[in-house]
């Protein structure tokens, strides 16, 4: 595909990014592009949208998780839809290289309006171990891994013994108190115990704990701004909700594959820390020459334009559209396809010359819900909570899916869940990875003396101390090992249980690699072999 505008051709629009900001530009310039006087073009590496607004949901089984998504050919049956990663912007020649996922191959395609709906990224600088040992809701696959990881801990606790490793299991740690956050903690909270009554029978239900960790004075700040008395009747729903246990005024400063650390020295026993803190800007947005506020976002005039170019419109989460109350718009849906529509209009506008019409969209509202049939939000200000609330969130939820099969099968689906209970199905899609970084803090174990080994480790940065217990009780320190060593071997290589603890003596960064993996390449070469199992005083 090539370059620029051909005039025998109508104007050509590219759009990078099949978010809601694209689907209601396509919808305002659908009557165009059915005269054929108008071509568009989408690009965005996956070929679905996700409604991330029924993601708590789906995480506690009361919608199937095809149903948060909706396929973008579906979406733009007008439109050329190109199913890639977005890997250069030329701007001067009016071009954009992609390319496809299955061998990096790339194709080159020409505009004559430029789109930008890029989203954000997630930041995954916030804390150390956010990358390794958290469960993220961003991405779909991240968010379906979520979901089958909350089944298997219910899974592998219904048959535990030891009490140690039950609470880790049961505990489950949701950072940030935002929308998602307040939405996953409470969902969790009504969706976890209800189960493991029903369908665990060796789970007490009153060792299932959800820790909501916020750093800020009180929950939902978004609503607090607005409407403080909505959001004291949300943060003492929470407060009040079984299982549930509010930490304000606390962030999470680590996180690891047995502990969550807190910055107040507390370390909670868990394997489930859910990170709802934040996002930052997609780094596509930096190989751009347009000015940036202080979030990373593109800044755009109050045509939907961006600043410093005729044909660069934007909308959604990379793009700081000024309102008309003062502020730009926040990152959430609503703005998003209001932008994505009034870039449209004056798309349009400029191909017929004619005045451009500014951004006067000041909001709807917004909805946060807390749980067995509640939720607090507001519709232009004005509060609507408890079952009322709900109900208004659930509309507006079905409203705002992009496509009508959707919407049956949301309806379905909560129907269903009503009336046959939850869905328990566990997939174990995601499949061991056979090298990968993990992290653990001081005094942390990383393996245990007598645990049946399945990988080895080797150190990229840190201390670690092996230990041996001695007849009377005692441990005795073996070795400290530092960068480049290696542990575990032993139990990998001869098929045999743990002879040595091995605890990190500062924090430390490993390769974890499992069993299979160490055997093929001690096979493929004989020196990667003599080097991954010597010396053996290390398990």
């Amino acid at each position: 595909m090539n370059g620029s505008h051909d005039p025998d051709q109508a104007p050509h629009v590219l759009a990078l990014g099949g978010g809601y900001g694209t689907i209601f530009l396509y919808k305002k310039l659908a009557g165009m592009l059915r005269r054929k006087k108008l071509r568009l073009t989408v690009i965005d590496r996956n070929n679905f949208n996700c409604y991330h607004g029924l993601v708590p949901e789906m995480l506690a089984g009361k919608v199937s998780p095809g149903t948060v998504l909706s396929p973008l050919r579906t979406l733009f049956p007008r439109a050329q839809f190109r199913n890639g990663a977005i890997e250069k912007i030329d701007l001067e020649r009016k071009e954009v290289v992609f390319s496809r996922a299955l061998d990096g191959k790339e194709f080159t395609i020409g505009f004559d309006h430029l789109f930008l709906n890029l989203g954000s990224a997630e930041n995954l600088n916030l804390f150390p171990g956010i990358r390794e040992h958290t469960l993220r809701l961003k991405a779909f696959p991240d968010i379906i891994q979520a979901r089958h990881h909350l089944i298997t801990m219910l899974e592998l606790a219904d048959i535990e013994k030891d009490p140690v490793e039950i609470e880790r299991l049961l505990n489950f740690v949701v950072a940030g108190a935002n929308y998602a956050g307040v939405e996953v903690a409470t969902e969790l909270a009504d969706f976890l115990p209800r189960v493991a009554r029903r369908r665990f029978p060796n789970i007490r239900v009153e060792q299932i704990r959800i820790t909501l960790i916020h750093s800020g004075d009180h929950i939902l700040p978004e609503l607090g701004k607005m409407l403080p008395k909505l959001q004291k009747y949300a943060e003492d729903i929470v407060k009040n909700t079984r299982h549930i246990r509010l930490l304000t005024n606390v962030r999470l400063a680590s996180a690891t594959t047995e502990e969550a650390l807190l910055n107040t020295g507390e370390r909670i026993s868990t394997r489930s820390i859910i990170s709802c803190t934040g996002t930052t800007s997609s780094p596509l947005l930096d190989t751009l020459p347009f000015e940036r506020d202080r979030s990373g976002r593109i800044v755009a005039d109050q045509f939907c334009r961006v600043k410093g170019s005729e044909f660069v419109w934007a909308a959604g989460d990379c793009a700081a559209i000024p309102r008309p109350d003062g502020g730009t718009c926040p990152p959430l849906a609503i703005w998003a396809l209001t932008a994505g529509r009034q870039a449209a209009i004056n798309i349009k506008a400029t191909l017929k010359q004619r005045p451009l019409r500014p951004f006067r969209f000041t909001g709807l509202g917004d909805a946060c819900t807390l749980g067995k049939w509640r939720a607090a939000g507001h519709l232009k200000h004005v509060p609507v909570r408890g079952l009322i609330g709900y109900l208004s969130w659930r509309i507006f939820c079905i409203l705002y899916l992009p496509a009508w099969e959707k919407k049956m099968r949301v309806v379905f689906d909560w129907s269903m869940a009503s009336i046959f209970g939850r869905d328990l199905i566990n997939m174990n899609i995601h499949r061991p990875v056979g090298v990968m970084p993990v992290m653990y803090e001081p005094g942390q174990d990383i393996v245990r003396e007598g645990d049946i080994g399945q990988s080895l480790f080797m150190i990229r940065k840190g201390e670690v101390e092996v230990f041996k217990q001695q007849p009377d009780g005692s441990s005795l320190t073996v070795a400290t090992l530092g960068p480049g060593e290696h542990f575990g071997e032993v139990a990998v290589f001869r098929r045999m249980r743990r002879t040595a603890t091995v605890r990190a003596k500062t924090r430390v960064d490993l390769l974890h690699m499992r069993r299979e993996t160490a055997l093929a390449l001690s096979e493929s070469k004989a020196e990667i072999g003599e080097s991954l199992s010597a010396p053996p005083q290390s398990d």
